[in-house]
């Protein structure tokens, strides 16, 4: 058959199209050894709360790979492959130490790197600790969350520190959440701009307070960035244009805007309220962990909430399962929009649009880089340190600005010289680097500064 059957072309032609079609495997399969899953252990990647780790080991699973993780009586923690190297007993069932975990099935004794303390049921000449180790990775702890590196050990990046991770007056409050379904359609909805004019908004009304405005269709502008991208979409409300900053860094990072907003006069770089990765658990499970900004300059509706913020809850609308079915077939909200695409959306299956620029753009990006792993070539990675912070952009600038005969336009160019406001400042941080930004956004637009 020559004709494309992955489209029906005709109404009531369900019966044509009918053939299977495959996931794009190089994008959505993470084991070991495919070639997306070996460029995913390339980086950093939040893989525990903090608050799970107590007086038992706790079983998780990251890129199809079974572990544990637990904190021992010292307070390192440790990171291992789940089944003891010995006779491949669950480590879950093992004893935390003062240094390290014990095997329940015969004694056997791990330190957190995976080095081998005792064995205790063999013979005093015995070289196994000596000659073996259980597999381990290495871990950082930062704010709540747990961070490992699954790649080879030989390439271990530095660890990235973003500016959004020390910004002033914000309280970053850990949440996580799991999605059953591939990690990429979940992500790929943090670069989708388009999606919250119709299921925030037109089709079952405005879900966020303060952005009831998102209902117009929005001006987008993308910039592409060595690892990642940043974009922006503009909205206008009589003389106001709201410009909001989005970051998507590579692999799976993404920060926004503001969070309960009120649209009512100017405002110059306002930050981010929510820092997020989208995590692969296997190929058909996902898991979200993030950071909620608590702010009020940038948020300045106060209805935040702390406390529904953590495991499997945060504080925003439709993010997680724990709805009734029919409240989520009446008013769905991010979960159950990426969930029913299946447990691996089928890329073959879809029919992009213009609406659609930002994930052709992230799919380029992301299959350029899989590959230049596969041929062994170096791919661009977030840095920073605590001293010198990685820039970011997420967050809103509103703007006091006329409307024009072609408004169109208009937004377009104010975003792109916002972003190169932004952009300007990359080699100053901190305090130095936000006050430059908004003393050259007062200078290129003084009508909002009033």
């Amino acid at each position: 058959m020559t004709e494309d059957t992955r489209w029906a072309r005709r109404p009531l032609s369900g019966y044509d199209v009918r053939l299977p079609v495959a996931e794009d495997a190089e994008l959505t399969h993470v084991d070991p050894g495919t070639p997306g899953g070996e460029y995913l252990r390339r980086f950093w990647t939040p893989v525990a709360m903090t608050t799970q780790l107590g007086a038992r080991p706790v079983p998780i699973r990251i890129f199809g790979e079974d572990l544990v993780i637990f904190r021992d009586g010292a307070g390192r923690i440790g990171l291992l492959h789940r089944h003891c190297a010995h006779r491949r007993a669950s480590l879950e069932f093992g004893r935390i130490e003062e240094r390290g975990i014990r095997c329940c099935y015969h004694g056997w004794h791990f330190d957190v790197d995976g080095t081998i303390l005792e064995t205790p049921g063999e013979p005093p000449t015995s070289k196994i600790c000596g000659s073996i180790c259980q597999p381990a990775y290495p871990v950082r702890e930062l704010k709540g969350l747990v961070f490992a590196y699954m790649g080879p050990p030989g390439e271990i990046p530095a660890f990235p520190y973003l500016d959004s991770f020390d910004l002033p007056d914000h309280e970053l409050i850990p949440y996580s959440i799991h999605s059953p379904c591939n990690w990429l359609q979940e992500t790929e909805n943090a670069i989708d701009p388009f999606h919250s004019v119709f299921l925030h908004g037109r089709v079952n009304g405005p879900q966020f307070p303060g952005l009831e405005h998102f209902v117009e269709l929005p001006v987008v502008n993308y910039s592409r960035r060595d690892a990642g991208i940043v974009y922006s979409h503009a909205r206008r409300v009589g003389d106001l244009v709201m410009l909001r900053f989005h970051d998507y860094l590579m692999p799976n990072l993404a920060q926004n805007g503001g969070m309960f907003q009120k649209l009512e006069k100017p405002k110059f770089f306002g930050r981010t309220s929510l820092t997020k990765w989208v995590v692969p658990v296997d190929n058909t499970n996902s898991r979200k962990f993030g950071w909620r900004h608590f702010n009020d300059k940038d948020e300045v509706l106060r209805q935040g909430k702390r406390d529904e913020v953590g495991w499997e809850t945060v504080d925003f609308y439709g993010q997680t399962a724990h709805r009734s079915y029919e409240e989520r077939q009446g008013n769905p909200g991010d979960w159950d929009v990426w969930v029913s695409q299946g447990p691996i959306a089928v890329h073959g299956r879809e029919y992009l649009g213009k609406t659609d620029e930002g994930i052709a753009m992230l799919r380029r990006k992301l299959r350029r880089d899989i590959r230049a792993v596969a041929a062994g070539e170096k791919i661009a990675q977030v840095g920073g340190t605590p001293e010198n912070p990685y820039p970011t952009y997420g967050g809103d600038t509103v703007l006091r600005v006329a409307k024009s005969n072609d408004d169109e336009a208009l937004m377009r160019g104010l975003q792109q010289q916002v972003a190169e406001i932004y952009f300007a400042a990359d080699g100053l941080k901190g305090e130095e680097r936000s006050a430059r930004i908004k003393a050259d956004l007062k200078a290129k637009f003084p009508d909002s500064a009033g």
